[in-house]
């Protein structure tokens, strides 16, 4: 089976469901969107919960890929975890209208995908700690008058920005997020 066929069949999945949401998609329709048969979709996933997981294995990956090459370039520590928040800070979901898919959607997920979204926060908190450690090794942050340590801190973003992220509008997100790591930002600025 072709690798091209089974991303085609997830990126045809995700509109699907973004269009008719999780519990109103299933195989069938899958397939429609996708152009494939029933036959070439089950070869490939075994029902909608996998096509589902998949769907959310994709949006983790793309995720993870415009982080690494945010992080390769040379960017001040706050200039790149700002950037790399607001990668994680947009949701799989975002471009859904009705807020009742949207809510469906999230649930689902929490439901069939959560290992996903689990390893996605752990690898996030991995990379904001090297962030950090590396703003230390450069003299651009100190963490001293915090008292913490750069793994504290870096749980801590995670915390604030999945807060702000459920408890705000969706139009405010983006700029209240960057608000509280400029916050961070002036509590770790090295006093000359």
């Amino acid at each position: 089976m072709s690798s091209n066929t089974r991303q085609k069949i997830i990126k045809s999945a995700r509109e699907c469901f973004l269009s008719c949401g999780f519990r109103a998609s299933n195989m069938s329709l899958i397939s429609k969107f996708a152009g494939f048969s029933r036959v070439t979709l089950h070869k490939h996933f075994k029902n909608k919960e996998r096509v589902f997981h998949a769907v959310c294995v994709d949006y983790r990956t793309q995720c993870q890929e415009q982080c690494q090459v945010i992080s390769d370039q040379d960017l001040p520590c706050w200039e790149m975890i700002q950037q790399v928040t607001d990668v994680w800070t947009n949701t799989a979901f975002d471009d859904i209208q009705d807020s009742l898919v949207l809510k469906e959607l999230f649930f689902e997920a929490q439901q069939v995908a959560a290992d996903i979204f689990t390893q996605a926060t752990v690898d996030l908190a991995k990379m904001l700690e090297g962030i950090l450690d590396n703003g230390i090794k450069k003299s651009e942050i100190n963490l001293q008058a915090c008292q913490l340590s750069s793994a504290q801190l870096s749980i801590i973003i995670l915390a604030t920005l999945s807060g702000i992220r459920a408890n705000q509008p969706k139009p405010q997100i983006l700029t209240i997020s960057h608000q509280a790591i400029n916050l961070y930002r002036l509590a770790t600025a090295i006093n000359k």
